[in-house]
């Protein structure tokens, strides 16, 4: 059984981490429709950087739950460092030029096209919700009919500039949500303490 206990398999374990990691900051944003460069010498990309880490955290994270459970530290570590790296690697990837890989405040919306607006119903089962004072749920139990709520959509597509190459590219055709209707739920403020409020 292997627990990761001993020096040798920690070192071994870190390493696979790092090959996995180098493949997955090499794949995912081809995998994720990200353009390559296309400037003829080679570019540096944080995305990859970034990618990287994240994986780096995430692999770690899941020794850490699997074999290291006595070492509770390194567990919220390697939370936070995934949390973090996450998100770093969504506001590049959402914000980088796929030319000179730069990302901040380069990125320019210079025209956009609606396609088509479209409704979607969705049903739904109506809930009673008895709540805590603190907010929080005490329990809850469907009542009623089912009823429907609608959504209004629209497939779009924006263009974009960079500010430092002048490239430009676009999002692609996208659906998004410009109105959501609001289930109707009946809400009962109970007025009492939560039991798993810890108190001081």
């Amino acid at each position: 059984m292997i627990s990761l206990n001993n020096i040798y398999e920690n070192i071994i374990a870190e390493v696979i981490i790092g090959v996995i990691s180098w493949v997955l900051s090499k794949f995912l944003p081809f995998l994720f429709k990200k353009e390559e460069s296309l400037t003829k010498h080679k570019t540096f990309d944080m995305l990859n950087i970034s990618i990287l880490l994240t994986s780096i955290s995430v692999l770690n994270l899941i020794l850490s739950i699997s074999f290291w459970k006595d070492k509770q530290e390194l567990t919220i570590l390697f939370t936070l460092l995934s949390i973090a790296f996450g998100i770093a690697s969504f506001y590049i990837y959402n914000n980088q030029c796929p030319a000179c890989k730069k990302f901040i405040g380069v990125k320019k919306k210079i025209d956009e096209k609606t396609f088509k607006e479209f409704t979607k119903k969705i049903p739904y089962q109506p809930m009673k919700v008895w709540k805590y004072s603190n907010g929080q749920i005490k329990k809850k139990e469907p009542f009623g009919n089912k009823k429907v709520r609608i959504e209004k959509w629209q497939t779009k597509q924006e263009f974009y500039e960079c500010s430092n190459c002048k490239h430009k590219w676009d999002s692609g055709q996208k659906d998004v949500p410009i109105f959501i209707e609001k289930e109707v739920h009946q809400v009962i403020n109970t007025g009492e303490r939560d039991p798993n409020e810890p108190s001081f």
